[in-house]
């Protein structure tokens, strides 16, 4: 029963911050609106899921960070088993990649970290760009590769592109500078 009761008030938390979010938006606006599939969007959350491993202990004061990341992992694992939480865990990935921004705007203003928070929002700029304008063909293998190691989600061919989409994360940050 403590599961269910922890569920709903997750699920009550995620409606309201979606409603906030939704507020005088255009659903254009939505980082992944124009992803061809949920497979792509996917993708995207294990590019950046994959790419930001380093990142967890300069950003430990982010919490919006630290639960994408917990919810990608989670998501990733329910995609990979067919679960019945991958939709919710899904959904709950896409508000909080979509409020990013925003913490870590909130973050600069603050003064924390503001280099590694100009580096993480161009790390989702890549992910979610490349994740849905990649070739099929790459997408599917890519997709395809995903299992697990150890009992953890494992991407390598995603591991192995990591210097390529480094590359990318960088003409990102020199085109905010």
């Amino acid at each position: 029963m403590q599961s269910d009761s922890r569920r709903n008030m997750r699920k009550q938390f995620f409606d309201e911050v979606e409603r906030m979010y939704q507020v005088n938006k255009d659903p254009k606006d939505d980082v992944f609106y124009y992803h061809p599939n949920e497979d792509r969007i996917v993708l995207s959350h294990a590019l950046f899921w994959s790419m930001t491993h380093a990142l967890e202990k300069p950003f430990r004061h982010n919490k919006c960070f630290l639960l994408l990341r917990q919810y990608q992992g989670e998501m990733l694992t329910a995609y990979l088993t067919e679960s019945d939480e991958y939709i919710e865990l899904l959904r709950y990935c896409n508000i909080l990649f979509n409020a990013l921004p925003y913490q870590l705007g909130h973050d600069k203003r603050e003064g924390k970290a503001v280099k590694a928070s100009n580096r993480l929002i161009a790390i989702a700029v890549v992910a979610s760009g490349y994740g849905g304008d990649m070739d099929e063909d790459l997408a599917d293998e890519l997709l395809d590769d995903m299992d697990f190691f150890f009992n953890k989600v494992c991407c390598r061919k995603i591991e192995r592109m990591i210097l390529h989409l480094n590359k990318l994360v960088e003409e990102e940050l020199c085109r905010f500078s």
